[in-house]
Parts: C-alpha cells; sequence; structure tokens
C-alpha cells in the first residue's frame, strides 16, 4: 500500500485467495468481501497506516475497518481483523454506497485520492469522513412512522403532533383549558460544552435546536390534532418534565423545581421563579423530574439516581436528598421526602398507590409510606418497596440494529422508563388494572396486568401479549418515553424520534465521533392510541365539580388541582353527593372534600377502608391521620420482615498490599503491559471470581454492588482499565460511597441502597446489606469516591487484567 498525502492507491480483492496483501493473510475477511466479484477494496480510510475494506456490489455493501492486535487491546467489541462495522446492508437501501462492480462483475472505475472516493461510472465523490461515519437507518416521515406502529386488534393511532410542532418531546402534560403543554430536551445528549465524564466524549454550541423548551400545544379546529404551538419558555438546560398550576407551570429543569408563570395570557412565561434548587447536573438520563399530581394536593417528583442537596427558598429549608424521591406543596413550597429512588418517572394509580422503576426494572411498588416512617423512625426496614414483576423479556418488532453498547442485551428491557397505571376504563376488561412501561431502546410500549391480591402490588405480562407488546414500531427511530392517560381516555405516546439513544458516555468513543449524536433533533411525534372514538382532548373543563365524576383519571386529577387552587369550598356539596360512586370517584373525591374543609382525616379514613385491598397504606397515610392503622391486613406480613443479611457470595476483598498514589501512572503501565498479552476468557472468570465477583455481576455470576460490567463490556479497553486502577477519576452519584460514622465510632462505608426517617441501608463489598439506625449516627456523607478500592495493582498482573476483560467481553 501507498500512503501519500493525495494518493491513495486500492488494493482489489475479486478473488480472496489471490488478492489479499501477504501481511494480511492471516486475518479472516467479512462475510461481504469473501465472494468473487464482490467489488472489495483495500484502502486505508483513517489514517492508522492499516487497509480496511470497502465492498459494493449489486447484492451488498460495507466499511470494515481493521483492527491491529494494539487497538483490539483497547476495545472489546472487535477483534483482530476488519472487525469494526461502519456500515453495511443490502444494495439499494437508503445507506448503501456507489457500485465498486456491477451485477456482471465490471468494474465502474473506483479510485481513492485527495481523501475520498471517486466513483468515475457516476461522477460521484464520497469523503472518507463520510464513509467513517455510522450512518445507522434512515428516519422515517411522520406518516411512514404511524404506519410502522404495529397494536394489538381493535384499537387505532392517530399522529396528533409532529414536527416542526414539536422537536424532541419527552414529556406532556395538560391544563385545564384543554391544552397540551410539551417538554422537548432539545439538548439532549450535550448541552453547549458539556462531555462525559471522562472528558472522551463532548459537544460546543453545534445547533440552534440545542436547547430545552416547553411549549404549548392547541387544537384550534377539534378535529383531535394540534395545529397551533406557542413556545412558553425556551433557553432550558435538560428539562424532563412540568406539572401545571394555575397560569404556568411548575419545571424540573436543573439545577432547579421553578415556577413559569403567563400572567398576560399570551401563552409565553412572563415572569419565573424559583421554588427547590441544588439537584445534582450530570447525565442527563438521570436528572430530577416529575410531576405527579397526589391525592393529597403536593406534587410528586423522582430522584433521577443523581440526588442533591436541596435549598427550599420560599421555607429556606435545606434537605438532602439521597436516595429517596420527593413531594412539595404547591401551595406553600414546602418540600418532603418519599421512599425511592425512581429513575424516570414516579406514577399513581387511582387508589394512592405509588409505583417507579429503572431501566432494568419493570416497575417497583412503594408500599412502605414515609409519612409512617416518620412517625415510627424506631421502625427498622431494609426497603420501602417491591418489585413488581422480575421477566425482563420484551418482543420487539424493529429491525435488529448493531447496538452501540450492551450487545449481548437482546430482548431484554434495558430503558424502561414511566411506569404508569392507565386510569380510565378504555383498555382492558372490565375492572382491569393494567400498566403501560415505555420501553425506547427496543421501540415499543410494554403492558402489564396488575394484581392487588398480595402482600404488594404485583404485575405480570398481558395475557393478550403473550408474544408481542401492546406497542412495537418496525421503525429504530421510535423513541418512546412516555406513555399516559389522556383527558378523552386514549392513550397518548411521546415519542422522541432521535436515532441515538443511548447516552454517550456509555458508548465507546470511536464510535460516539463517528455518529450524528443529535440525529432526529429536529424531529419528534405524538399519538394517541384508542380502541373507540372518544371526546377529544382539547375540550377546556367548565365545571371541576362535575368533571370529578369522571371514570377518567386526569379529569379527576385536574377538577381537583383546580378547585384547590380557587380554595371553592362551594363544591363540597355537589363533591358529597358522589362519596357513594365508583371507588376511584369516591376517593378522590373524599380527599378534595378534605382539602377544601368539608372533611376530616378521619372521616376520610372511614370512607377508604372499605376499599382495600385496592386501597392500602399509602392512601391512608396520605389522609393525614394520626392513627397507626393504616395498614390493610394483606400489608402486615411485609412489617414482620426483618432485614436479613444478603447470601453470601464465594469470595473475599481483594487484599492491598502497596497502593501507587499516581493513579494515572499505574493506568499508563496497565494499559501498555496489558496490550502485549492475549487474555483467556475462561482464566478470566477465575481472576473474576477471586476480585471482582465481590462487588460486581456478569450474567449471574456476583454481586451487584457496582455497575452489572455487561453494560460496560464495550467500553474502551483503556477506559475500563482506568476504571479498575483509578475508580474515582469519575464517579456517578448513584455509585458514590456512603460513609457512616456510628457513636461508638466504628465506621460502615457502602453503597446506600434505601434510606428511611429511622435507618439507612448500606450494601457492602459481597452483598451483605447493613441497616443502621439513626439513632446510632454520629455522622453522614456522601463521598466523592467509589466504594471500589484503589490499589488492585496489588492483586492482579497485567495478564490478569487481559483474561478478565476477556471474560466480560464473552457475555
Amino acid at each position: 500500500m501507498c500512503h501519500l498525502p493525495t494518493l491513495c492507491i486500492a488494493f482489489s480483492l475479486p478473488l480472496l485467495a489471490v488478492d489479499v496483501p501477504g501481511a494480511l493473510r492471516q486475518h479472516a475477511l467479512p462475510d461481504a468481501a469473501r465472494a468473487a466479484n464482490s467489488g472489495a477494496l483495500f484502502v486505508d480510510i483513517n489514517g492508522d497506516g492499516h487497509e480496511d475494506i470497502i465492498v459494493s456490489n449489486a447484492r451488498e455493501y460495507g466499511v470494515f475497518l481493521f483492527v491491529p492486535k494494539e487497538r483490539e487491546r483497547k476495545n472489546l467489541q472487535w477483534n483482530e481483523g476488519w472487525s469494526q462495522v461502519m456500515r453495511e446492508g443490502k444494495a439499494g437501501d437508503a445507506n448503501s454506497l456507489p457500485l465498486i462492480v456491477d451485477a456482471n462483475g465490471r468494474e465502474q472505475g473506483v479510485t481513492f485520492h485527495d481523501g475520498a472516493m471517486w466513483i468515475e461510472a457516476t461522477k460521484q465523490r464520497i469523503s472518507f469522513s463520510e464513509l467513517l461515519k455510522v450512518p445507522g437507518p434512515a428516519p422515517k416521515s411522520p406518516q411512514e412512522s404511524l404506519r410502522a406502529l404495529q397494536l394489538k386488534p381493535g384499537y387505532e393511532t392517530m399522529l396528533v403532533a409532529h414536527e416542526p410542532l414539536v422537536q424532541d418531546p419527552v414529556f406532556i402534560d395538560w391544563d385545564a383549558k384543554g391544552r397540551m403543554w410539551v417538554v422537548e430536551m432539545g439538548d439532549y445528549p450535550f448541552a453547549p460544552g458539556e462531555k462525559t465524564k471522562d472528558g472522551g466524549v463532548g459537544q460546543d454550541k453545534v445547533s440552534d435546536l440545542q436547547s430545552g423548551r416547553v411549549k404549548i400545544l392547541e387544537d384550534t379546529n377539534d378535529d383531535g390534532v394540534y395545529d397551533k404551538a406557542s413556545l412558553f419558555l425556551d433557553g432550558l438546560k435538560h428539562p424532563t418534565g412540568l406539572a401545571p398550576w394555575k397560569n404556568g407551570a411548575f419545571i424540573a429543569n436543573i439545577p432547579d423545581i421553578f415556577f413559569a408563570e403567563d400572567t398576560d395570557g399570551d401563552g409565553k412565561c412572563d415572569r419565573r421563579e424559583t421554588w427547590f434548587t441544588g439537584f445534582t447536573a450530570g447525565n442527563p438520563q438521570h436528572l430530577v423530574n416529575g410531576f405527579c399530581w397526589g391525592l393529597d394536593g403536593w406534587f410528586y417528583g423522582a430522584n433521577g439516581d443523581s440526588g442533591g442537596d436541596i435549598t427550599c427558598v420560599k421555607t429556606g429549608k435545606k434537605i438532602a436528598l439521597g436516595a429517596n424521591d420527593f413531594r412539595f406543596d404547591p401551595r406553600t413550597g414546602e418540600f418532603a421526602l418519599e421512599g425511592g429512588r425512581s429513575q424516570y418517572g414516579r406514577w399513581r394509580d387511582d387508589f394512592g398507590n405509588w409505583f417507579g422503576n429503572n431501566n432494568s426494572t419493570i416497575a417497583w411498588h412503594y408500599w412502605l409510606p414515609f409519612r409512617h416512617l416518620e412517625r415510627h423512625p424506631e421502625l427498622v426496614v431494609k426497603a420501602v418497596r417491591t418489585t413488581l414483576n422480575g421477566a425482563l423479556t420484551v418482543f420487539p418488532a424493529s429491525p435488529p440494529v448493531r447496538r452501540y453498547n450492551q450487545g449481548s442485551a437482546v430482548n431484554t428491557l434495558t430503558s424502561g422508563c414511566s411506569p404508569m397505571p392507565f386510569r380510565d376504563t378504555t383498555f382492558g376488561a372490565d375492572g382491569e388494572n393494567v400498566m403501560f412501561i415505555c420501553e425506547p431502546a427496543n421501540n415499543l410500549v410494554h403492558r402489564e396486568q396488575m394484581s392487588y391480591d398480595g402482600a404488594s402490588i404485583t404485575s405480570k405480562r398481558h395475557p393478550d401479549d403473550a408474544e408481542s407488546e401492546f406497542i412495537a414500531s418496525t421503525d429504530n427511530w421510535f423513541r418512546p418515553s412516555m406513555a399516559r392517560t389522556g383527558p378523552d381516555g386514549a392513550l397518548y405516546v411521546v415519542d422522541m424520534y432521535r436515532l441515538v439513544l443511548e447516552h454517550p458516555e456509555w458508548i465507546p468513543a470511536e464510535i460516539a465521533k463517528g455518529l450524528d449524536l443529535r440525529a432526529g433533533e429536529d424531529k419528534g411525534r405524538i399519538y394517541r392510541i384508542a380502541k373507540r372514538s372518544a371526546a377529544k382532548a382539547g375540550a377546556a373543563m367548565t365545571d371541576p365539580a362535575q368533571a370529578m365524576a369522571s371514570t377518567n383519571g386526569w379529569k379527576r386529577d385536574t377538577a381537583q388541582r383546580v378547585l384547590i387552587e380557587r380554595g371553592d369550598a362551594s363544591a363540597v356539596p355537589a363533591l358529597k353527593k358522589l362519596l357513594t360512586a365508583a371507588p376511584a370517584v369516591r376517593i378522590q373525591a373524599a380527599f378534595t372534600i378534605m382539602q377544601l374543609g368539608g372533611m376530616t382525616p378521619e372521616e376520610v379514613l372511614t370512607v377508604l377502608w372499605p376499599l382495600a385491598p385496592q386501597i392500602r397504606a399509602a392512601a391512608l397515610t396520605a389522609t393525614g391521620a394520626t392513627t397507626d392503622a393504616v395498614f390493610i391486613d394483606l400489608e402486615k406480613p411485609l412489617l414482620k420482615q426483618t432485614p436479613q443479611k444478603a447470601p453470601a457470595v464465594a469470595a473475599a476483598l481483594p487484599v492491598i498490599t502497596h497502593n501507587n498514589s499516581d493513579r494515572q501512572k499505574v493506568v499508563a503501565k496497565y494499559v501498555a503491559d496489558t496490550s502485549k498479552h492475549e487474555g483467556d476468557a475462561k482464566r478470566g472468570a477465575s481472576v473474576f471470581q477471586k476480585v471482582c465477583m465481590i462487588c460486581h455481576k456478569v450474567g449471574d455470576l456476583g454481586v451487584e454492588v457496582g455497575p452489572d460490567l455487561k453494560t460496560v463490556a464495550t467500553k474502551p479497553y483503556a477506559q475500563l482499565i482506568e476504571a479498575i486502577f483509578d475508580p474515582n477519576r469519575a464517579v456517578e452519584q448513584r455509585n458514590a460511597a456512603t460513609q457512616v460514622t456510628k457513636k461508638d465510632k466504628t465506621l460502615v462505608v457502602g453503597q446506600l441502597t434505601s434510606e428511611t426517617p429511622g435507618n439507612l441501608t448500606i450494601r457492602l463489598p459481597g452483598g451483605a446489606e447493613i441497616v443502621v439506625l439513626r439513632t446510632d449516627i454520629q455522622a453522614l456523607k456522601t463521598l466523592t469516591t467509589s466504594i471500589m478500592p484503589e490499589g488492585l495493582e496489588s492483586a492482579l498482573t497485567a495478564q490478569d487484567v487481559a483474561d478478565v476483560l476477556a471474560f466480560i467481553g464473552s457475555h
């Protein structure tokens, strides 16, 4: 191969045995380059001194970069040879290349020079930089994407909003006027100037759309489709949610929750006031978010996994969020903790029960109310939540694509979010309670059938979805972030519509630099799914007391909110007539009457108790009644559970005999030394069991204290070595260590998994969990360090590292 500034000579590959350069014959060719007349050419397109392969014929095409041994050591995703796939597919698809040879094997005059591929037959030029991009599937038009949705029989879909009206939508709600409020995270994945924690990938200002926004949509002709958008507020940083209140909305916008007001009715914010500040910034997938209206007249929000030290501007209080979710009173500015922590979305059913999840969990039920624990700090509990369903299998309809991370996660829930009970009677059989969970990585919305018959609420895959999903799209760009009950009893699905969903924090930097991280920034869709025609979503609420009689949860929530905003005690007589109505109506009417001064908490309890088992401690405690009799019989066995140690793991902490304070020097040495060794996965399994499994899982092996290593297996080799030997260089809040100093001067250091008003639960290396009473605590702090120790060079040789990384990469 000749390497000149302006000229590249390409080796042709009409026959495998003849034309492979001698020095490269030991490496297996990609399948696309094996056939005779494949139109495969050798050329160095990334300037690393190694010949890459470009294939394009009447059958298929592909761009395959050569990975030398030294770079194989740096990234577990690629083996030595032409294993780094930049693009591949069938001839003629959206990302195909011009033919190098035609169907008859005739060459098309392809040459490479001046940093580009030149095609004489078609007079085309494709730059090397374009060939090095990872194109992915092409986007679809809104109508094409609508047709790509696969629904259950009997349901229909309407596209109610799309670009340019909305772009990058992640959250919606409606106000009492029937207008849809939309949160747009236009600055995903990076606000201007942001970078990944290791500094490897980031963006400055690259687009006018690179900003968070809130819009108000209106349906001006009452046809069910939104046709007018008002830009309420722009210039936000990673906004995640909102809640309408009076003539504005509370908005979650890192590091604050603020109230944005429209004082003159023009649909634009002209007054903004911060109510709470101090929420931790970071990866936008892990930020404070919300909000959901509670029966008690407070808004509830989710931690997001990042925590924070919260200053309550209205009251002057300072509250450490820790591992908890929260609620706040929109009338007074009071802020209180709730059991958590949820990643994206904390939502309620009609009966006052609360749910959340994280990316790898269908849903949690928060069964133990914080308010009860605040009254009884002597209660010792390990957890305030239970898992609804441990099954994680999903059935995507979209074509499989090469994942940028977690490549082994096939048909598995990896991005679960917004676990929302459906709050009307239009989905499922009579009396059936269902929950929808969005799964944007797999381009689907999952449905669970809920059961209230046990000690905690559980669920199972809906029987009508045994081997399929309630909604699944064949469009790889379909990225649902929310599926919620609308004012008309339909299900509204918010589709951010992006090509790249994974945050670059979890994508190998070499791949991230070849991706268009903002592809789809100008797009977004919102769908309406319904079983039958219903009243239009845009109808304004004229009589809140009358609306309280609705089977629709959104209508009742909004009616209650409006009555509380107004302090309208005149509605009490009409609301009392609903105390014999259907359970969901009766419950919300009782809470509203109490908020308006028409009933005592004890009187509300009398209304609620007969509605067990749907009614449980969460709603009974929310009344504010002073009684401790708030647990129904089914729940009482959960209270009797005492904290137990986690199952023992057949491993011990590695012995660290010395620790070099210059961690980057250690990292550099191991990166260099490890590259000289071949990794062996079988030996690596032994190393993992000896050193790693006390804090990490791979598959079913080990204990999840730190991250499951399958989720980081595609990180660059050098980055993983840095994480092993310099673990404190970049620590996510959820993986930071918590240090408890007890009054007896002993220390407990580990991962904070749960906290209540009476105790903390700390998970130690090995998986054992220690419950520490707050009365025994002298000092508590979150460390800026990881729970992973420094100094593992005492326990690991370079060969050990090569082996354990081979083991991780084999899963």
